[in-house]
């Protein structure tokens, strides 16, 4: 396998045939994702709504535990 740098925005990677279709399939669709991760902006979530779901998401998972142990 051989990579080479085009330019600021491009690269090049060449694969042996032998590794065969479904695994350059896996990897070109491992570097679309890459790729899109890299377009996704990421936003900053305040901690005030971290906490608050944080706090739900325990409260019904101890209910949940009450209800199945019969508590």
């Amino acid at each position: 396998m051989a990579a080479e740098i085009l330019d600021k925005d491009y690269v090049t990677i060449k694969i042996p045939k032998s590794v065969g279709a479904a695994r350059i399939k896996r990897i070109k669709d491992y570097a679309k994702l890459l790729e899109k991760e890299k377009a996704t902006p990421t936003k900053k979530v305040p901690q005030r709504i971290i906490n608050e779901l944080s706090r739900e998401i325990n409260a019904n998972m101890w209910e949940r535990i009450k209800k199945e142990r019969g508590i």
